[in-house]
């Protein structure tokens, strides 16, 4: 069995590159962040997918789940874009480091 190296880890560095750049060129929403935060069970979802596309046999159903990866990272940044949160993720409001995450953000003027 031929074992694929995934596209993970290229997919989330461009991403993240192109959401860094939409954010100094005051392209996202306010509140946009807070969203991606909100949603990063996405993060298990793709490593899962990219570690069954690594050990599939055949091709096309490799493509598809690398395809499929491409889809969710889509609709998180497409969410985070629409539907902006106005305030920190529920389980982020409960621990100490949301103010500093909260004042940082603001510092950087990314809410």
């Amino acid at each position: 069995m031929e074992y694929r190296s995934g596209v993970l880890d290229g997919l989330l560095l461009i991403t993240a590159g192109a959401l860094l750049l939409a954010g100094n060129l005051d392209m996202l929403p306010p509140g946009s962040w807070w969203t991606l935060l909100e949603l990063w069970p996405l993060l298990l979802i793709m490593g899962g997918l990219d570690v069954m596309a690594g050990h599939v046999r055949q091709a096309p159903a490799a493509y598809a789940l690398y395809a499929t990866e491409v889809l969710v990272l889509a609709a998180a940044v497409w969410i985070a874009w629409t539907y902006p949160s106005a305030q920190a993720p529920g389980f982020l409001q409960y621990f100490p480091f949301a103010e500093v995450l909260k004042g940082l953000s603001e510092g950087f003027g990314l809410s």
